[in-house]
């Protein structure tokens, strides 16, 4: 009898594999302004995100259950969300011209302007045909320290997967990413700020 007991726990097979995806965070904006519309300088503080979005597993929710979100075992982004979402808008605000000066948090350059984001979406959908990639960035626009806003857009994507697997999945948050972070600049760069 323990001899069929432990045949059987030792046949369960093999360990799936962890597997690890990124995106490419170092953007550039498809279009430079011929002037900057921040002068004085632009801090763009570190992306906030709930504790469940700030972890590395790669998280999915069935569309036909839109309240209950999971996270898979064995795939995970190279880094936390986050991080990857905070230096994407980096590069990609550096190269589009929107301010004179772009530094991050860690900076503390006395900047001008402040950028705080959170990201409030960033997820795999499934059901109901090809899987999506969501992703849902808040960003607010400070002057200085002060603590009400300037400005503040809510910018969501959802972008169908050209395939079934999770590499299809990351290239489709990818892309999500790029439009967020253009209708972002596109916003800023349509403000009328008083320098």
């Amino acid at each position: 009898m323990l001899l069929l007991l432990l045949t059987a726990c030792s046949s369960s097979g093999p360990v799936p594999e962890d597997r690890f995806y990124q995106l490419q965070t170092s953007l550039s904006a498809d279009t430079v302004l011929p002037a900057p519309v921040l002068t004085g300088g632009l801090q763009v503080d570190y992306v906030m995100a709930d504790p469940l979005r700030s972890g590395r597993a790669i998280l999915y929710r069935d569309a036909d259950r839109p309240l209950e979100l999971h996270r898979y075992h064995y795939e995970f982004w190279v880094d936390q969300p986050p991080r990857m979402v905070h230096q994407a808008l980096l590069h990609y605000l550096r190269s589009s011209g929107i301010a004179d000066s772009v530094g991050d948090d860690r900076m503390h350059t006395g900047s001008g302007y402040h950028l705080r984001t959170r990201l409030l979406r960033f997820e795999r959908v499934v059901g109901g045909g090809p899987p999506s990639a969501e992703l849902e960035l808040e960003a607010s626009l400070y002057v200085g320290r002060d603590t009400a806003a300037l400005w503040t857009g809510v910018y969501l994507q959802q972008q169908a997967s050209d395939g079934k697997d999770m590499h299809a999945t990351s290239r489709a948050m990818q892309q999500a990413l790029e439009a967020a972070l253009e209708s972002l600049r596109s916003d800023l760069a349509a403000l009328d700020v008083k320098t």
